[in-house]
C-alpha cells in the first residue's frame, strides 16, 4: 500500500460546469456530472485501497462563498461515506449565474492550507483542478510568478483537469529536449481558437505554470472521456523490490540489481464473513463468523476427533498408500539457496512467445553508478546483437528455483531487464492435430485487407486523424470497477437494486462497433471469399399427413443418412491417412529414414520430404539443394530436354518458401536466376507460365508488392515471347527429323 497522502479537489462549479461535455461521443452528460463521476471514482479508490489518505474538497465559482469564490464543503479527512453522497448530489444543484470561478485564486489559497495542514507530515501533496476555463481572473503573469514559487516550495503537485478546454494541448509534444516538438505546440496553443476570452487567457496563464513547473504540474485535456476517467481510478503501489542482491556474471564478477513486479493479477478484494441469525451491525468486529475444522475417522461411529499432532499426509503411489510425515515432506523439497545466477545468452527467436509464464518482473540496478553502468552495458550489447539472457532466480531461501528469460530494455529514461519465468520439460504440453486444409490466394487477400482495417493502432476518428483504440494504459478491470461501484452503492442505497456499470468504462472496452462500421466492406470480402453453410430449420408442417407424403420423405430421408454416411466415411480415412501420415513422421530416435539430400531421379518428392520433416530442421538445406538441382537440370539441358523438369522444381521451391516464410530467399533466387539465363529460353518459359516474385500479400516477411511482382515478368513478355516461338519451331523440326 502507499505511503500517507493528502489531496485537495478542486471543482469549478460555475454556469459552465452545467454545459453539456462536447467529447462525450453522442451521450448526453453535462461537464460538471462528468468531474463528480471522476471525483466519485477517487473516492472509491480511496475507501478501498488508500486507508491512510485524506481527501478535501474545495468548490470555486459558487454564490455561496464568503470571498466570493471558494467555498470548503469537505475538510482534509480520511473520505467517508457522507462525503461521496453529498458528492453525489451536487449536479442536482441549481444553476448559478457565475459562468466560472478563478482558477489561480482557488489554486493559491488551496496550495496555502494544505501547507498549513500537513506542515511537518511526511505526507505526499496533490491538488486536481476540473474547470472548463470559463472564469475570470485578477492574475497576471507577476501573481503567476510569485504562486509558482509557492507550488515548488510547498512541493505539491497538480493535476490539471481542462474538459471542453485546451484541447490543444499534447503532452508527448511538451518536450524541452525536442526544440521542432516545442515550437509546433507552443503555435497550436497560441492560435487556439476558444468560445470567450476568459478561455483564452487562462489557456495561456495554465500553459505558462506548466512550463514553469515541468516537476509538478500536469495538463490533462479531456480529449477522450475514459482518459480523463484513468486518472482516478489508477490504483498507486508503493515502489518495494521482491528481490535485493547480486545478479551473479561469473564466480568473479556480478552486479548488484533490484527486482519489481512490473505486471501482475490483481485480486478482488476478499469479503468477510458474518452472522446474519441476529440483528446486523455494520461495525467490521461484530458477528464475525470463525470457522473450526474437525478430522475424524469415517469408519469410527463415535466420530471421536483426531487431533492433529496424529495426522500424517501419505502418498498414492500406484495402489499402495506412502506415509509422508511433516519432516519427510520437508526433506523431499528441493533444498536451494537464494541466488540470482546468469547462465547464458541465446538469440530472441529460440525464446518464442508461448514459453513466456507468470508475471513479469522488472530488474534495475541499485542506486549506484558502478551497477548502472555494468547493467547498462549488458543490455545494450544484447540489444545490438539481437539476444536474450537466460538465468536462474530464486527469489527466497529454500524455495524453487527458476530458470528465467531476461528481455533487455531501453527508453528514454531508464534501461532494464524484464524478466519472465521459462517452463521446464514437465511444464510443457504437446498436443498433436491435424493440419489445417491450405486457403487459396483470393482468401488470403481478403483476410489481409480485413487484418489492415481492423488495426486498432491507427483507425480513422471524425476528423479522418488515425487515432489508437483500446489503449492498454486506459483498460480498467471491468470486474474490479464495478464491485466497487456496487459495493459503494449498496452501503449508500441499503437496497438490493444493482445499478448498471459506468457507460463511458462500458463502451471503451467495446470498441468492436466502431471498428465493424469502419471494415464493413473488407468483413463483406471474407464472407464472399468464404463460404459458410447453413443449416435450415424444417418448417412446421400440417397436422394431416397423407401416405404419399410419409414414402416420399422416408425417401428422402434415407437418402440424406446415405448421402451423410458417405461424406462421414471419406473425412474418417481422410483423417485416419492424416494420423498415421503424422505418427510415422514422429519416430523418435529412428533417424533412417530421414531423407538428406535430394536426387535427380525425383527431386521434387525428395524436397517436399525434407520441407514437411518435424524431427530434423532441414528447411535451409533443402532450399539450397534444391536451387544447385535447378541450376543444374538448365545447364545440363539439350535443347530444353530438362526445362520442364526445372520449372515444375522451380514452382515447387516456390510454394515451399510461401509456407514456411522463406519467401526473401525465393525472390533473391528468383533474381540470380534472370541474370544468369536472362537471354536463354528457360528464362523465356519462366516468364511464359507466371512464376514470379513472391509478394507481400502472400507473405508478410516478403518486401515485395503486388504490383512490383507482376511488373517483374511484364516487361519481358514481348521480348521472350520470339524465344518460346523458336524453342517450339525447333522442337517440331527435331520431331519431323526422328520421323
Amino acid at each position: 500500500m502507499a505511503g500517507k497522502e493528502a489531496t485537495l479537489v478542486l471543482l469549478d462549479v460555475g454556469a459552465s460546469m452545467y454545459e453539456p461535455y462536447k467529447q462525450a461521443q453522442g451521450k448526453k452528460i453535462t461537464r460538471l456530472e462528468l468531474a463528480v463521476d471522476c471525483i466519485g471514482m477517487m473516492i472509491q479508490q480511496k475507501i478501498f485501497n488508500y486507508k491512510n489518505h485524506e481527501v478535501g474538497l474545495v468548490l470555486f465559482g459558487t454564490e455561496d462563498a464568503e470571498d466570493g469564490n471558494t467555498f470548503y464543503i469537505q475538510t482534509l479527512s480520511s473520505p467517508d461515506l457522507e462525503f461521496y453522497r453529498n458528492l453525489t448530489e451536487l449536479p442536482d444543484h441549481d444553476k448559478p449565474k457565475i459562468i466560472g470561478g478563478d482558477i489561480f485564486d482557488a489554486l493559491d489559497k488551496s496550495v496555502s492550507t494544505l501547507d498549513e495542514y500537513v506542515k511537518t507530515k511526511k505526507m505526499d501533496k496533490k491538488i486536481f483542478v476540473l474547470t472548463a476555463g470559463f472564469g475570470q481572473t485578477e492574475y497576471n503573469e507577476k501573481k503567476i510568478a510569485k504562486l509558482i514559487k509557492m507550488i515548488e516550495k510547498v512541493d505539491v503537485k497538480i493535476n490539471f483537469i481542462a474538459l471542453d478546454f485546451m484541447n490543444e494541448y499534447d503532452a508527448e509534444l511538451d518536450d524541452p529536449t525536442k526544440p521542432e516538438n516545442q515550437e509546433t505546440l507552443n503555435d497550436r496553443m497560441l492560435n487556439a481558437v476558444y468560445e470567450s476570452q476568459e478561455q483564452s487567457i487562462n489557456s495561456r496563464l495554465v500553459y505558462y505554470m506548466v512550463q514553469e513547473l515541468r516537476n509538478h504540474m500536469r495538463i490533462f485535456p479531456a480529449n477522450i472521456a475514459f482518459e480523463l476517467y484513468s486518472q482516478f481510478h489508477t490504483k498507486q503501489m508503493q515502489a518495494r523490490a521482491s528481490f535485493r542482491g547480486d545478479f551473479q556474471i561469473n564466480d568473479e564478477t556480478s552486479i548488484s540489481v533490484l527486482v519489481y513486479k512490473r505486471c501482475t493479477e490483481e485480486k478482488l478484494p476478499s469479503l468477510k464473513k458474518h452472522s446474519a441469525t441476529g440483528e446486523f451491525s455494520s461495525e467490521p468486529t461484530r458477528n464475525v463468523v470463525r470457522n473450526d475444522t474437525i478430522h475424524y475417522n469415517p469408519e469410527d461411529p463415535n466420530m471421536t476427533p483426531i487431533e492433529r499432532e496424529n495426522i500424517i499426509k501419505g502418498y498414492l503411489y500406484g495402489r499402495s498408500l506412502i506415509p509422508v510425515d511433516s519432516i519427510m515432506e520437508d526433506k523431499m523439497k528441493y533444498q536451494c539457496p537464494r541466488s540470482f545466477q546468469l547462465l547464458g545468452f541465446v538469440d530472441k527467436s529460440q525464446i518464442p512467445r508461448h514459453y513466456f509464464m507468470s508475471s513479469v518482473d522488472m530488474v534495475v540496478a541499485i542506486d549506484c553508478e558502478k551497477a548502472k553502468k555494468s547493467l547498462s552495458s549488458l543490455i545494450i550489447a544484447l540489444i545490438a546483437t539481437k539476444k536474450v539472457a537466460i538465468a536462474r532466480f530464486v527469489g527466497r531461501e529454500k524455495s524453487s528455483p527458476k530458470m528465467v528469460v531476461l528481455l533487455p530494455h531501453k527508453s528514454k529514461s531508464y534501461q532494464c531487464f524484464w524478466m519472465i519465468a521459462l517452463p521446464t520439460s514437465e511444464d510443457i504440453r504437446h498436443f498433436q492435430f491435424a493440419a489445417l486444409r491450405k486457403s487459396t490466394p483470393h482468401q488470403q487477400i481478403a483476410v489481409a485487407s480485413l487484418i489492415d482495417k481492423m488495426d486498432l493502432e491507427a483507425l480513422p476518428n471524425e476528423s479522418g486523424e488515425p487515432e489508437e483504440l483500446l489503449k492498454m494504459k486506459y483498460v480498467a478491470n471491468p470486474t474490479r470497477q464495478y464491485f466497487q461501484q456496487v459495493v459503494m452503492h449498496k452501503a449508500i442505497t441499503r437496497t438490493d437494486v444493482i445499478p448498471p456499470i459506468s457507460p463511458l468504462i462500458l463502451e471503451y472496452l467495446h470498441p468492436e462497433q466502431r471498428v465493424y462500421n469502419y471494415a464493413q466492406d473488407a468483413i463483406q470480402r471474407v464472407k464472399n471469399a468464404f463460404k459458410f453453410k447453413v443449416n435450415e430449420i424444417k418448417k412446421p408442417q400440417d397436422k394431416k399427413v397423407f401416405w404419399k407424403q410419409l414414402f416420399d420423405e422416408q425417401t428422402t430421408q434415407q437418402q440424406q443418412v446415405q448421402q451423410q454416411i458417405e461424406e462421414e466415411v471419406v473425412e474418417i480415412n481422410r483423417e485416419e491417412e492424416e494420423m498415421v501420415n503424422m505418427f510415422a513422421k514422429q519416430k523418435l530416435g529412428f533417424n533412417d529414414d530421414i531423407i538428406q539430400e535430394i536426387g535427380s531421379v525425383d527431386p521434387i518428392s525428395d524436397f517436399k520430404k525434407m520441407i514437411t520433416e518435424k524431427r530434423v530442421d532441414l528447411v535451409d538445406s533443402a532450399l539450397q539443394q534444391i536451387q544447385k538441382v535447378i541450376i543444374g537440370l538448365v545447364d545440363q539441358s539439350v535443347k530444353g530436354s530438362f526445362f520442364p523438369k526445372a520449372l515444375e522444381c522451380l514452382k515447387e521451391m516456390r510454394k515451399a518458401c510461401i509456407s514456411e516464410d522463406e519467401a526473401p530467399v525465393f525472390n533473391k533466387f528468383l533474381f540470380v536466376l534472370k541474370d544468369k539465363y536472362n537471354q536463354s529460353i528457360f528464362w523465356a518459359q519462366i516468364v511464359q507460365q507466371g512464376i514470379t516474385l513472391i509478394s507481400n500479400i502472400e507473405n508478410q516477411k516478403s518486401t515485395v508488392t503486388a504490383e512490383e511482382a507482376q511488373d517483374f515478368l511484364n516487361k519481358e513478355d514481348n521480348k521472350h515471347q520470339q524465344m518460346v516461338d523458336q524453342l517450339q519451331h525447333e522442337e517440331e523440326d527435331l520431331l519431323a527429323d526422328i520421323e
